[in-house]
């Protein structure tokens, strides 16, 4: 998709030709000229957060047509631990938790 959107670019000719001389796999990928399905834009992912352990999240991609913007979303199962956990992972931020003891 980058190939044919950015025909003149110079960088990904080269990148493109640097593949295809290393990888047969690559060679046989771009010749068929498959792009992914729309499902491949959502996937399951989990996260081992420091605070809160792990958590079992939706990934989701979202383009924004005629740009370079590519937008990530986590989401997890409303009304699960999960849920729980990633709310309470959005509460802490990026704050350190000290003992001040």
């Amino acid at each position: 998709m980058t190939a044919a959107r950015y025909p003149a670019d110079r960088e990904l000719k080269r990148l493109t030709a640097e593949l295809t001389s290393h990888s047969p796999r690559f060679v046989e990928l771009w010749e068929s000229g498959e792009i992914g399905s729309p499902e491949d834009q959502s996937r399951h992912k989990i996260i081992d957060h420091p605070d809160v352990g792990l958590i079992a999240l939706d990934c989701d991609a979202l383009i924004v047509a005629g740009d370079d913007l590519r937008i990530t979303v986590y989401t997890a199962e409303p009304g699960t631990e999960d849920a729980e956990r990633l709310a309470l992972a959005v509460v802490l931020g990026t704050q350190a938790l000290i003992d001040r003891a």
